[in-house]
């Protein structure tokens, strides 16, 4: 974990710098209001929300957004975003849901962008989503489908715990977690280049699942 932090924390400065990024998180944003429908009454918690490119493209559409993430780096460059816009329904903490209590405020909504495939013990933090949710509340988790583990590039291959995720076997780690109502989609669909093969296509879906309430 340390290592992954260290990693967030020097990408921090130049992480909005990427075009490529910048699009992919907003196509995610925008999967979330169509698939999910928050409305101004939602509170979010955004985790792993990193610069908070995904919250804050959802924030004129919901009541607030925390930000989380176990990057200090991260957090201080999201943070700086909400010090500039004067932003008051917004905030930014530190959290590992792989080792952190859990925090006391509760949400309608969780959102997960790209995030999932840097932790380890997934059925843990499934378990910690769940009771972080209000009762009825949704989970919305956005991320690769299975690929061959060419996303990444060999430097970031001590981040990276899962080369994506097979939508089934997802599901079933939700229902285990005790979420219901289990529905995906596409997201998108994108080429990027790959270490010495060109470019190759990737999907990532937007998987959303209920709290019952």
């Amino acid at each position: 974990m340390a290592e992954s932090m260290t990693h967030f924390d020097k990408a921090a400065a130049d992480w909005d710098k990427e075009p490529r990024r910048i699009a992919l998180m907003r196509a995610i944003g925008e999967a979330i209001l169509r698939e999910a429908a928050p409305t101004r009454e939602t509170d979010v918690l955004d985790y792993g929300c990193g610069t908070g490119l995904v919250g804050l493209f959802l924030l004129p559409h919901v009541s607030s957004v925390t930000g989380a993430d176990n990057s200090p780096g991260m957090l201080e460059v999201l943070r700086a975003k909400i010090a500039e816009s004067g932003l008051t329904n917004m905030k930014a903490i530190l959290l590992d849901l792989q080792k952190d209590p859990i925090p006391a405020d509760r949400f309608q909504m969780i959102v997960v962008a790209m995030a999932m495939h840097h932790i380890a013990d997934t059925e843990g933090v499934l378990r910690a989503f769940y009771d972080l949710l209000l009762p009825g509340g949704t989970l919305c988790l956005a991320d690769l489908d299975t690929e061959p583990g060419n996303f990444h590039s060999p430097e970031m291959a001590h981040v990276v715990h899962h080369h994506g995720f097979d939508r089934q076997e997802l599901k079933g780690q939700l229902a285990e977690a005790g979420f219901a109502e289990m529905k995906d989609a596409t997201a998108l669909k994108f080429n990027k280049p790959v270490t010495g093969q060109g470019e190759r296509e990737f999907s990532v879906f937007l998987m959303c699942s209920r709290r019952p309430s």
